[in-house]
């Protein structure tokens, strides 16, 4: 297992690639069923460093609690889990095959500087896709991404190609995120909840402007990122508490960004705040690229999360 640690500013970060880190199927099976049940908080399959997770693992905040908000017994919390099309997903690049027992995915994990990292990813066929991210450490309590993905000829059935990030929260008080929509009774943009809705499961919600949604959709029995809501987000932006700290999701990108929660999707108690990225008329051997911001920091109130997205959004057009 490839690991690298930074510590700037506020936070301490540290970042893995797991692509040489196996274990015996038995085990695999072993831990997949005490995640399903939430005996991994107690047993003997607590694990941190699980075959084919890649991302971050740990952070923690000089001014938050002790305890890593990734913590959870899922190798690394915000990890590139898979990719889809019109024909489905595995979970490639997880694992080679999309299946736990197979090998990892081949990955590269480097030292860009003092506050930065590269992570390398090159998901196998027949998704024959190269990932490449950027994380940088931005003081005090900021840690920017850039990713860039590569799709090459042969590697998604159809026109359009969806990558997804998993993003596990360790026991939050309050498993819900917050997303900005327009309020039709207020009649003003306002702040709403991801789980306010009375409706179980993972749910996934797309940006007003998305005016066509993927053939199909929206899907309330399919995969997450189908069962697309009629909320929609006014902008890329998404906050979640924990403990007395923040933690807020925002992004630049030009492809059609889904903002995502799967209340249980690290264990019983623990929520996934998931995001990813559909890339529609999606052309092999071509470039796309996004960028985002996570924030982590003592939680103010929710405008001054809004002033957070204000002030990134002036940095990146460089105003």
């Amino acid at each position: 297992m490839a690991s690298q640690f930074v510590a700037h500013g506020d936070l301490f970060v540290e970042f893995v690639d797991n692509a040489d880190a196996s274990d015996s199927p038995t085990r695999d099976a072993a831990r997949m069923a005490a995640i399903r049940d939430g005996t991994f908080e107690t047993g003997p399959h607590r694990f941190d460093r699980y075959n084919g997770y890649n991302g971050i693992r740990q952070l923690y905040s000089r001014r938050g609690p002790s305890g890593n908000i990734f913590g959870v017994a899922g190798g690394s919390s915000l990890n590139f889990e898979f990719v889809y099309d019109m024909k489905g997903s595995s979970f490639r690049p997880r694992w080679v095959d999309g299946r736990p027992d197979s090998a990892p995915t081949p990955g590269a994990l480097s030292r860009v500087d003092e506050a930065s990292v590269l992570l390398e990813t090159w998901v196998q066929p027949p998704s024959q896709i190269d990932v490449r991210t950027t994380f940088s450490v931005v003081a005090p309590c900021y840690i920017d991404m850039t990713t860039v993905i590569l799709p090459h000829s042969g590697s998604f059935n159809g026109d359009w190609l969806g990558l997804f990030w998993a993003n596990y929260i360790r026991q939050p008080d309050e498993k819900t995120t917050y997303l900005r929509a327009h309020d039709l009774v207020k009649g003003r943009t306002d702040w709403a909840a991801t789980l306010a809705e009375d409706v179980p499961g993972a749910r996934a919600f797309a940006s007003e402007r998305e005016m066509s949604l993927l053939a199909g959709e929206p899907d309330p029995g399919g995969r997450l990122f189908h069962n697309i809501r009629p909320l929609r987000y006014v902008e890329p932006l998404m906050y979640g508490c924990w403990r007395h700290m923040v933690l807020a999701m925002m992004f630049r990108t030009d492809e059609n960004l889904r903002l995502a929660i799967q209340p249980t999707g690290g264990g019983p108690r623990n929520p996934a705040w998931d995001f990813g990225v559909v890339i529609k008329d999606c052309q092999p051997d071509h470039e796309y690229s996004w960028r985002a911001r996570m924030v982590f920091k003592p939680f103010a109130g929710p405008e001054d999360v809004h002033d957070e997205y204000q002030l990134w959004q002036r940095y990146v057009l460089g105003l």
